[in-house]
């Protein structure tokens, strides 16, 4: 079975985060996501964030009735710091030698893929599946200028068409400070567990 890496900090999970992988499933280019909420994250080791069984809370809330999407602990079992995305794809492989692993990415990740830990190894081992992000969307040209033309290509082929959610758990945070209510965004039972928490006060 495929399964679709998908890697964050989900700090808060939204709205956002469900649309895009149940428009990845009905592509039809993978057939389950995993959710992993991030432990250490190495690109935010400059920021407090939430506690890992915070995130990990929430995302349970807002996926419980969601079929085909699996949530992992496995960056807390891992016990890395930093937690490398192709360390934790190892350990998962080990754990589910059953199913074929893929990497999901927005295209703002794709810009720089080539800065991740053992990015060429990543791109050789694993399938990329990149989702849309406004104004982040590499040429080929910009491509080839960290990549060579049959990892370009590959690449390139790993965008998918499909819609922006244009929202980030970032602005999530500040309208939850600043007493705000997003409701549009953050499911009821996913703001329920904020407010009870005192979340992003």
């Amino acid at each position: 079975m495929r399964t679709a890496f998908f890697g964050g900090t989900f700090d808060p999970p939204h709205k956002g985060h469900l649309k895009l992988a149940e428009h990845i499933l009905a592509s039809g280019r993978t057939d389950s996501i995993m959710f992993v909420p991030a432990y250490s994250p190495p690109h935010k080791q400059d920021r407090s964030i939430t506690s890992f069984d915070d995130r990990m809370k929430m995302l349970k809330i807002m996926l419980k009735d969601s079929k085909n999407i699996i949530i992992s602990d496995i960056e807390r079992r891992a016990e890395l710091s930093p937690s490398y995305t192709i360390k934790i794809l190892e350990l998962l492989e080990q754990e589910n030698p059953e199913i074929e692993l893929q990497i999901l990415i927005g295209g703002d990740s794709l810009a720089y893929f080539h800065t991740w830990h053992r990015a060429k190894e990543l791109m050789e081992k694993w399938e990329i599946i990149t989702y849309p992000r406004r104004d982040c969307d590499p040429t080929r040209k910009e491509l080839l200028q960290h990549w060579n033309e049959k990892e370009a290509d590959i690449l390139l082929q790993s965008k998918l068409q499909m819609p922006y959610f244009e929202i980030s758990s970032t602005s999530l945070r500040v309208s939850i400070k600043n007493g705000e209510t997003p409701e549009t965004w953050v499911p009821d039972n996913v703001l329920k567990y904020i407010k009870e928490r005192g979340l992003y006060r």
